[in-house]
């Protein structure tokens, strides 16, 4: 289906179905993944509990003073501390920096870190654990959506074709990222942002937003000068999900990553606000065209080299960060 108007509404899905009724289930996914790109989903797995209690080890970690937190500076590898301004996820608009700081957790392996932690993370490492794993299985479950709702045939992977390629235990670069967006320490009328517009560079980001709204995803998708924008407000005890930029390449843009931004509003400027995102990322995996009657193919496909998920996301990352 192609776009002819502004997108209106963010759709909200009971995943539940996904053990009650998989096809209906798809079907809903597969249609919010084409026409909007954003999906809220209820009973997605995690209780309220388990959120709160990572978003608490998150402020915690945050409330720590700079020097601190620089002892644990995002590496080449893209996991540990950015700072203030240190991204710059829209540097044509927005050159001096988003105005948030982040933490990144690798997927551990073996039960075990796999960076460096500060003590507030070591010391939950189970629970940190748990929830890195459980984001993983989520992600797993609609990817399993979208290839039943695409109707890929058992002999190319059927429902497991996009998830066997992102096995928990494969080499790829997801991420848990933990975000602190600071309140402005005077109220301004400036043009400043939280997050410029941007899209995701991986398969799938799963949201977890707490109180503060702010997130505003593109209404206009295929517009560049005069962009509109929606407001996706934070909904108690859902997951926001949207798609990234190696879904779209894989679907040959069926599928659409939309660009997104976080804003100050006159109502939230003053306010701190915190979120998680889970970034699943592809590895190794080659951004083909899905085997799917839905998907067309590029006529000059055998003639462009083959790039892969994880090529892709160093390409994104050196043009977002301004240091390392």
């Amino acid at each position: 289906m192609t776009i002819t108007s502004d997108i209106s509404h963010i759709p909200v899905i009971d995943f539940s179905l996904f053990h009650t009724d998989v096809h209906a289930c798809a079907k809903q996914i597969l249609d919010a993944a084409e026409n909007v790109g954003f999906f809220y989903l209820r009973n997605f797995g995690l209780n309220r509990n388990e959120v709160q209690d990572m978003f608490a080890l998150s402020k915690e970690f945050f409330a720590r003073p700079k020097e601190e937190k620089l002892v644990y500076a995002i590496t080449k590898d893209n996991v540990g501390y950015s700072s203030v301004r240190q991204e710059a996820v829209d540097p044509q608009h927005y050159a001096q920096g988003d105005y948030k700081e982040s933490f990144h957790v690798a997927k551990f392996k073996q039960n075990e870190p796999a960076q460096d932690l500060p003590p507030v993370f070591d010391e939950a490492r189970i629970k940190v654990d748990h929830f890195v794993k459980t984001c993983h299985t989520i992600v797993s479950q609609i990817m399993e959506c979208l290839a039943i709702a695409l109707e890929i045939p058992e002999s190319e992977g059927g429902r497991a074709w996009f998830s066997s390629r992102h096995k928990y235990e494969m080499p790829s670069n997801d991420v848990l990222r933990l975000l602190h967006y600071p309140p402005l320490e005077h109220a301004s009328e400036t043009d400043d942002i939280r997050i410029g517009r941007h899209s995701d560079y991986g398969s799938l980001t799963l949201l977890f937003q707490n109180g503060v709204a702010g997130l505003q995803i593109q209404a206009n998708r295929d517009g560049d000068e005069e962009i509109r924008w929606l407001d996706a407000p934070v909904l108690e005890d859902c997951l926001t999900v949207n798609l990234g930029d190696c879904l779209e390449y894989w679907t040959n843009g069926l599928l659409r990553s939309t660009k997104h931004r976080v804003v100050f509003t006159p109502e939230t400027q003053m306010k701190p606000r915190y979120s998680m995102a889970y970034f699943c990322q592809g590895g190794q995996a080659v951004l083909e065209p899905v085997p799917s009657r839905f998907i067309k193919r590029s006529t000059n496909q055998a003639a462009t080299p083959p790039l892969t998920a994880a090529k892709h996301l160093k390409m994104r990352l050196n043009a977002t960060y301004s240091a390392y």
